[in-house]
């Protein structure tokens, strides 16, 4: 095959891949806890609230599902009561905080500043460990919509506390 055939079925090939591509987002996307509002190609917002998922029946995931109740409840001293003595807790773009006074200053402080008021979407974990994904209500173009915000890991520790937590936000998507 020439170059210049091979060039030309090259860019027909790219324009197909592109053409399918706007078709896709043009469809909603179904995800863990619902569909994605195809409106917002660059994020992961939702169309609705998403559904609320099975927790599965352990310790860690059970710890996962009262911490985002307390969450909402605005129970932000309860929430880092949840927490071992000895914890650490560690948002990849920040510095980890290390032990009980400095993770109840930022669920006293920082968040509950923010007030935020999060849905979890997924659960998977064991007796020790549970992974969340969360979802965040968030005024967008000028409306409450739900945007998939993160996956926290909770490591639970031998007392059933919580011995270390990673929160890890999710990028935009383009």
């Amino acid at each position: 095959m020439s170059q210049r055939r091979a060039a030309i079925v090259l860019a027909g090939a790219m324009l197909l891949a592109a053409a399918t591509n706007a078709q896709a987002i043009a469809t909603p996307m179904l995800i863990a806890g619902g569909q994605l509002d195809p409106a917002f190609p660059g994020a992961d917002v939702y169309i609705g609230k998403p559904a609320s998922p099975a927790v599965p029946a352990t310790p860690a995931c059970a710890m996962a599902e009262r911490y985002v109740g307390m969450i909402n409840a605005g129970k932000y001293a309860e929430v880092a009561a949840l927490y071992a003595d000895t914890a650490t807790f560690l948002e990849p773009m920040r510095p980890t905080l290390r032990g009980r006074a400095e993770i109840d200053a930022f669920y006293t402080s920082r968040i509950g500043a923010m007030a935020p008021k999060i849905a979890a979407v997924s659960y998977l974990g064991n007796d020790r460990e549970c992974v969340v994904a969360l979802a965040l209500e968030a005024p967008i173009a000028g409306q409450p919509r739900w945007v998939l915000v993160s996956a926290d890991h909770f490591i639970l520790g031998a007392d059933g506390r919580i011995a270390s937590m990673t929160a890890f936000a999710r990028p935009a998507r383009n």
